[in-house]
């Protein structure tokens, strides 16, 4: 009887801990990640509150929507992403030459 109760304890408990984890299943099925208060954000919102922090630690998402690059920076020689307010400070000639829609941009 007591293992019946200790068995049937911990089924309830293993059912009542995947309920939060079951509650987010979909988003796995897309890009997105935890934030540093356990809070899950699509790819996107990542995007929009933290595109540096995207292009470090999730590279991937920015071949999956390539149309963020094309806007937000280029990646240098070293592949280092880098935004376009430092391309312009630190290379506009570079950013004239190749990034003709930023130009519209900055000025």
């Amino acid at each position: 009887m007591k293992l019946r109760t200790f068995l049937a304890g911990a089924a309830l408990t293993a059912l009542f801990a995947a309920a939060p984890v079951a509650a987010y299943a979909d988003h796995y099925d897309h890009y997105g990640d935890w934030d540093a208060h356990h809070e899950w954000h699509d790819a996107h919102w990542w995007h929009e509150n933290h595109p540096g922090w995207v292009y470090y630690h999730h590279p991937e998402w920015v071949a999956v929507y390539p149309q963020w690059r094309v806007y937000d920076g280029d990646y240098d020689e070293a592949h280092v992403w880098h935004d376009r307010a430092w391309w312009y400070d630190h290379h506009p000639d570079w950013v004239r030459e190749h990034h003709h829609d930023w130009a519209r941009w900055r000025d």
